[in-house]
């Protein structure tokens, strides 16, 4: 459960960024080396470019759309063990370049929060993983190295309009202490979604588990699993079942999947996906990004698909390391990209989708 970034062992990115650096990916069918002048032309409308390594995407109350962007690191280094238990150590330039930007419809960006906690690592930067509004709150998900550092592993509810804190929850501290899993001690944050009732639901790709929280109650685990399938998202479908999107255990071809649950049971499972690193429940529609397609090259570009019984139906394909997606109020689709620099130079954005 050892944990080197976006796709370390549970993180999202690192094998990934790794396998690209020294593979080709598949452009539009050519076998082209991965640098940032080969960049395929790009499904939908790009709404804002030239992010370093942007995570989350929502939409606020008032139809702005926030993006989470881990940034480049900084001047500072930091060298903390390497969680892929070999002993070696693993550096990161660190500064404070992470930040959550809002979009507004004519496309105007500002920094709601500029100044956060950037960890640059060999393969991918870190940090600031989600920004997610909810009532009078700013919800900010955030990764880091190693435990104990600023903000690491956690969420943090912020008053919307002053961003003072209001709730600090770490289903870090509760992973070393209780480590629900059973595997090694490891958590990465990923994603939140709220129940009926309000209780936040959070899922910990790291810690391979679900949890609850309220206020009154605390943490505790509603899921887990101990084959380390990866779980990156959770959505609450109207009638209260939950689904839950997985990385796929050993981030194998055809590994991801979207779990359903329902009544605390597992219901159903669409199996067969690809590194699934976000869904969206639309209504009855599902929808699910995969961060890569693996071919014979080895990783490629990835996509949005629409899942049911029957499959997976593509909706966008030959996107470059998308990550998040959400609708926004004009229905259509908002997916952030590159969030991974598979090269020196490559940066990444939003792209928007119709809905189909």
């Amino acid at each position: 459960m050892s944990s080197t970034g976006i796709f370390g062992k549970n993180r999202l990115v690192s094998k990934l960024a790794v396998a690209g650096a020294v593979a080709l990916l598949t452009l539009g069918g050519l076998n082209l080396p991965v640098q940032a002048q080969d960049a395929p032309q790009l499904p939908g409308t790009v709404v804002i470019g030239d992010l370093n390594a942007p995570r989350g995407v929502a939409f606020d109350a008032a139809g702005n759309l926030l993006v989470a962007v881990a940034g480049t690191g900084g001047e500072a280094e930091v060298s903390v063990p390497s969680t892929e238990g070999d002993g070696t150590m693993q550096t990161f330039k660190t500064g404070l370049s992470g930040q959550v930007l809002s979009v507004a419809a004519d496309g105007t960006a500002k920094p709601v929060i500029a100044g956060l906690p950037s960890y640059a690592g060999a393969t991918e930067t870190i940090g600031v993983y989600r920004a997610i509004p909810h009532g009078d709150s700013l919800w900010i998900v955030t990764s880091s190295a190693m435990p104990g550092l600023f903000w690491a592993d956690s969420v943090v509810e912020l008053d919307a309009k002053t961003l003072r804190v209001k709730n600090f929850i770490s289903p870090g501290d509760y992973e070393e202490t209780n480590n629900p899993d059973g595997n090694e001690i490891d958590s990465n944050v990923t994603d939140l979604a709220w129940t009926a009732d309000g209780t936040l639901l959070i899922t910990d790709a790291g810690g391979n588990s679900m949890y609850s929280w309220t206020k009154e109650a605390g943490l505790a685990v509603v899921a887990s699993w101990p084959d380390n399938s990866v779980p990156t998202s959770v959505e609450v479908a109207a009638n209260g079942d939950i689904y839950v999107g997985f990385l796929g255990a050993g981030l194998a071809p055809g590994a991801g999947k979207v779990e359903r649950w329902a009544d605390g049971k597992l219901a159903e499972t669409f199996a067969g996906l690809n590194a699934v690193s976000d869904i969206l429940l639309d209504g009855d529609t599902l929808y699910a990004v995969q961060l890569v397609l693996f071919t014979e090259q080895g990783p490629g570009p990835g996509s949005v698909v629409k899942v049911d019984a029957s499959g997976a139906t593509p909706v966008a394909e030959g996107i470059p390391a998308p990550f998040a997606i959400a609708k926004g109020p004009d229905g259509a689709l908002y997916v952030s990209f590159g969030t991974i620099a598979f090269a020196p130079g490559m940066t990444g954005g939003v792209l928007k989708l119709e809905a189909n």
